[in-house]
């Protein structure tokens, strides 16, 4: 007897699936290496960090708004920065820009990064771009430690 079963597929548009950001081995030894000597993280730390760094830029790169990078996180986008000519390629090669920009907060931007967003708040924190990566990536590919460490807890 032969019995045929149909499962019913919405096709997946390929403009709803996000374009996923990856940096090169070159990206990834540098960073693993300013991260472990700079940051004092160890080898396994620096690598979830350069993850969820990726999973950042991902956000960046398919969401509008204003998104706020955990601490952890932050630290490797600063280490990303300081290697100008490597940073800028990066920038030209994934958003299409001489350089992506870090606008840290300070009371001379405020109009710039406090503007009312869509989600009623005055801005985003780390916990809603946290919230924004595991809808993208799922709860079992981001790192959580990553978002919720603080500064104080591996410095």
């Amino acid at each position: 007897m032969l019995i045929r079963i149909f499962i019913a597929i919405e096709p997946v548009s390929m403009s709803s699936m996000p374009t996923k950001i990856k940096l090169s081995d070159i990206e990834v030894r540098y960073l693993t290496e300013r991260l472990k000597k700079h940051e004092h993280m160890c080898d396994y730390d620096a690598k979830n960090t350069i993850t969820e760094l990726e999973h950042y830029y991902t956000v960046l790169k398919n969401k509008d708004g204003v998104y706020e990078p955990s601490a952890m996180v932050d630290r490797a986008w600063h280490h990303h920065i300081l290697h100008t000519k490597m940073y800028s390629m990066f920038s030209r090669q994934h958003f299409g820009m001489e350089i992506l920009h870090h606008v840290p907060f300070w009371s001379g931007n405020e109009k710039e990064n406090v503007g009312e967003l869509s989600n009623g708040k005055k801005e985003f924190d780390f916990i809603d771009t946290y919230e924004t990566v595991v809808s993208i990536f799922g709860p079992q590919n981001v790192n959580e430690t990553v978002w919720y460490m603080i500064e104080d807890d591996y410095m």
